[in-house]
């Protein structure tokens, strides 16, 4: 059987190579092996593939820098969602047509979710912060750790919350 170091395929390579057997054993009829679909794809496929992939993707590396509003964790929303779109579709989708398709059905969802997760989360680091700090001074700091938290460590919180 073949494997990813035996073929240096990338993981997006042997996505395609599924569905191409896939769509190979519904031709037949039935499963196909994984070894004939390898060498199907790359007698009749890869090269125009790869082709396509690297176009698109210079496409996408243009489409990035032109749509600056999305912050780290949406692009990651977005990349994700794309590659669910590309095997629902059985084809590479391109970063335009993901986020037209997160931004129609997913984005206000996603938001709303993780505004509720960002929002618990960063109360848990502050009370968190509370306990820890009102434990070393031997009694309930209360408001006074919580304005100390924000003071020394929201903004750096909100920016790893970001890129996670």
């Amino acid at each position: 059987m073949y494997s990813e170091i035996d073929l240096c395929f990338s993981p997006a390579e042997w996505s395609a190579v599924h569905v191409h057997k896939h769509f190979l054993s519904r031709e037949a009829g039935r499963e196909v092996p994984i070894k004939t679909a390898v060498e199907d794809w790359l007698k009749n496929c890869s090269r125009k593939w790869r082709e396509q992939h690297e176009k698109l993707k210079r496409q996408d590396e243009k489409s990035c820098l032109q749509e600056p509003h999305f912050s780290p964790a949406e692009w990651k929303a977005i990349r994700v969602h794309r590659y669910f779109l590309s095997q629902r579709y059985g084809r590479f989708v391109t970063i335009n047509e993901a986020i037209e398709d997160w931004q129609k059905n997913y984005a206000l969802i996603w938001r709303a979710k993780r505004t509720v997760l960002s929002s618990r989360n960063q109360m848990e680091e502050i009370l968190r912060h509370k306990w820890i700090e009102s434990e070393k001074a031997g009694h309930d700091l209360g408001p006074e750790a919580v304005a100390d938290w924000i003071d020394k460590f929201a903004d750096k919180w909100r920016l790893w919350w970001e890129t996670e």
